[in-house]
């Protein structure tokens, strides 16, 4: 009877599969511990891009129907954009209901400093002109700028977020002559495009 010996055994060793779990365990633990904040992150960069579209969706809208269209903020997550029609009709038409997705809401958290674009003079979460109490409603007009309910072009800044989770800021400003949109995010440092 002859018995075979195998010269060049493959495998792992003991060691080896060890070594390998270690470093895949030490991944694990180190995904783990970053999750969440990226989570948080990406969440606020879904209801940063809603806002965006929602805004340039009623710019457009208004420029290419030839009417202004009003949004309307509703604390704590909801706009409303809203066609003025001509010939005073008792209730102007609701384009779009949008709702902030994934606890985000309008907030602006006291820690943190305005933009650079400096638009968002007011301490409140949809600052639109200089003082407090301004305007939750905005409109871009038939001409694409952006105005207050008496009709004067304005700037302002929407801020957004969960509450106590900084790392979920982010702000939107409008540069109202030319309704240009600027999206910001807080850093951990200070706010960057």
């Amino acid at each position: 009877m002859k018995t075979y010996i195998r010269s060049n055994e493959k495998g792992f060793t003991l060691a080896e599969l060890m070594i390998t779990v270690g470093v895949i365990s030490v991944v694990m633990v180190g995904a783990t511990a970053i999750m969440p904040g990226m989570l948080s992150g990406s969440r606020a960069d879904g209801a940063s891009s809603l806002l965006i579209n929602t805004l340039r969706l009623a710019r457009d809208r208004a420029i290419s129907e030839r009417r202004n269209m009003e949004l309307v903020f509703t604390a704590p997550d909801h706009i409303q954009v809203v066609r003025q029609e001509i010939g005073g009709l008792a209730t102007n038409p609701v384009i779009m209901d949008v709702y902030l997705e994934n606890q985000q809401k309008f907030l602006r958290f006291t820690a943190l400093s305005d933009t650079p674009d400096r638009f968002g003079l007011t301490n409140a979460p949809v600052a639109f002109g200089p003082t407090p109490g301004s305007p939750a409603t905005i409109m871009f007009t038939s001409e694409g700028t952006l105005v207050d309910p008496s009709g004067d072009t304005i700037n302002g800044t929407i801020f957004i977020g969960t509450t106590a989770t900084l790392s979920s800021a982010r702000a939107i400003t409008v540069f109202g002559p030319t309704a240009l949109i600027r999206a910001w995010r807080w850093d951990g440092v200070k706010w960057s495009e």
